[in-house]
């Protein structure tokens, strides 16, 4: 059933149960009305008679002539009753028979008179006939226990009156229900036809066909409506959009985390992986199949099947071939998801070489501790047990200091190591000359290079300048000074240069020592990797300087390498970026 169909069926029936009503109203109204009037006619009338009655009162021939007349001229019952409620005449009853009559003192009218000016009710009059209206009123107003007069009109008279009100009433009532219902149906049904192009619209929309227009045109309620539902189409096309947008970026994300998952069902087969998880399984379409065909490892398919059967995460760390490792964490998905369970894989073995050569890195300091304090507790205890002025003493305090310095150089280059590894370091830069540079690095070696039987030289264009720390340069140049000046033989030369390399500035260091063999070329800048300690006659260093000096220099952007021939010394070239201060350089280098 249409819905102008439903609103007109539901129209006719309140139509019919209001004309029932307004019927039922109109009747009450009416016979009220009539019965109104009516009273008001039979007080004109009573009040009339009392004024002929009571003269008549001491004359009871005259009075029932008086009674029987009137009661025949107007139409109604006429009753006499006395002060004590005896009746003293009445129109219906024939005089002999009014002894015969009921004491009337208890009648309802009766006694409302005598309590005010008139009483009345309705009841059953003598002859048995019923709905009687009867008026009473005392004869002498004044009188509280005057003699009564009472005239009763049966309401049967005033019926056709109210029959005809009420068909007029009924007729007039029922007319209007039926033109409400009709112009009712046509105003359901003119505005039931652009509801229905909106519903047909709405309905489109929900079904997925947003192409349907809900219509532009009718009442101002259902331009609202289809306001409402193009808003909401709208609305539903934003938010497709955004839910695409958010599912592509979910995707993006999914498919570029560096860590391998994938989704899988209950039976563990793939339901979807990402670029990493393909990559680690070697398998390029993972998709709908069984995972343990593309992971072929029982370690490997284990935690999936403890998640699945514990109903509890899972995490374990396996150790592959050629020193692989992963780490599988999975997770259980809530009931009612698409997958079962998430599995993430992740390569961890940067992490455990990490591991490892922090483990190296503490025993190497370890290592290179534990010579210094052995040989500062022995002489300590050698000391302890030698008197003051015994020869070896001073070898001991020597000895003492020679290792405490060596201790002393180790902590400071591991502070600075450790500063500049983790980007504590901030750089002052400035307009740096690395040829006032070199001469004053060469100036603070030379004491030692003597001792040493070792010459140091300074080959440096003018005023060749970096942008960067100077006490960190300086700190580079040293640490390279260092290593040249120990390791060359006695009468050799470290020759310090700057040079521009096309248009870098570079600072080169040369020894003329053993040399550096090239497997062990590229490990040298490591920590505490040291070249054979035996080609150097000087005390050993800490193995800290060149990882410093790599370091220093990528944090000014410049590239430390190395050349060395076994036997032939070797060359250290740090290349500075371009400088952004103009360089004055000369022709001719300059020794000093």
């Amino acid at each position: 059933m249409s819905l102008a169909s439903r609103v007109t069926l539901v129209l006719a029936v309140l139509a019919g149960a209001l004309a029932v009503l307004l019927s039922v109203v109109a009747i009450e109204l009416t016979d009220r009305t009539v019965t109104d009037r009516a009273r008001e006619r039979l007080r004109r009338e009573i009040d009339f008679l009392a004024d002929e009655v009571g003269p008549q009162l001491k004359s009871p021939d005259s009075l029932d002539e008086l009674v029987r007349r009137a009661a025949a001229r107007l139409g109604v019952r006429v009753t006499v009753i006395a002060a004590d409620g005896q009746v003293v005449d009445d129109s219906t009853v024939p005089r002999s028979g009014v002894p015969a009559i009921d004491n009337h003192s208890s009648r309802p009218e009766v006694i409302e008179a005598r309590a005010r000016d008139y009483g009345t009710s309705v009841g059953d009059s003598t002859g048995g006939e019923t709905d009687v209206l009867y008026l009473a009123r005392r004869i002498d107003p004044a009188e509280r226990n005057s003699p009564v007069l009472r005239i009763g009109a049966p309401l049967s008279d005033l019926q056709p009156v109210d029959a005809a009100h009420a068909w007029i009433l009924g007729a007039a009532v029922t007319a209007a229900c039926a033109i409400l219902v009709i112009v009712g149906s046509v105003a359901v049904s003119r505005l039931a036809h652009p509801i229905g192009q909106v519903t047909e619209a709405a309905l489109a929309v929900a079904r997925g066909d947003l192409g349907r227009d809900p219509p532009e045109s009718g009442a101002g309620e259902i331009l609202e409506l289809s306001s409402a539902v193009r808003r909401m189409k709208t609305s539903l096309l934003e938010s497709i959009e955004r839910v695409e947008g958010e599912r592509r970026l979910a995707a993006a994300v999914f498919e570029t985390l560096p860590d391998g998952v994938a989704v899988v069902d209950a039976r563990l087969r793939v339901l979807d992986a990402n670029g990493a998880f393909r990559a680690m399984t070697s398998s390029p379409n993972p998709g709908g199949r069984p995972l343990v065909d593309i992971l072929r490892d029982r370690e490997l398919f284990a935690p999936f099947e403890q998640a699945l059967a514990e109903k509890a995460p899972v995490d374990s760390t396996i150790r592959r071939e050629r020193d692989v490792t992963w780490q599988i964490a999975v997770r259980p998905l809530p009931p009612g998801s698409r997958g079962a369970a998430v599995g993430i894989l992740r390569d961890v073995t940067p992490l455990e070489r990490n591991e490892a050569m922090r483990r190296r890195f503490v025993a190497d300091v370890s290592h290179e501790l534990r010579t210094p304090v052995a040989s500062i507790a022995a002489a300590a205890e050698t000391l302890g047990e030698t008197e003051p002025d015994a020869p070896e003493t001073p070898n001991l305090v020597e000895l003492v200091r020679r290792q405490a310095e060596r201790m002393r150089e180790l902590i400071e280059d591991l502070t600075d190591l450790s500063l500049i590894e983790s980007g504590a370091v901030a750089l002052q830069r400035e307009t740096v000359s690395l040829r006032a540079l070199a001469c004053e690095a060469a100036e603070e070696f030379r004491a030692s290079a003597r001792a040493r039987d070792v010459s140091i030289h300074v080959e440096a264009d003018d005023d060749v300048p970096v942008e960067g720390d100077r006490r960190r340069i300086g700190q580079i140049l040293r640490n390279l000074l260092d290593n040249a000046v120990k390791f060359s033989p006695p009468g050799g030369t470290v020759t310090v240069r700057v040079e521009m390399s096309g248009e870098k500035p570079a600072l080169v260091v040369e020894d003329e020592g053993p040399g550096i063999a090239p497997q062990e070329q590229d490990r040298i800048f490591q920590r505490f990797y040291q070249v054979d300690r035996s080609r150097s006659k000087a005390r050993p260093g800490t193995g800290l300087g060149l990882a410093i000096v790599k370091h220093l220099a990528h944090l000014h952007g410049a590239e430390v390498t190395v050349r060395s021939q076994t036997g032939r010394g070797s060359a250290f070239r740090v290349t500075f970026p371009v400088t952004r201060a103009e360089a004055t350089t000369e022709s001719g280098g300059k020794r000093t």
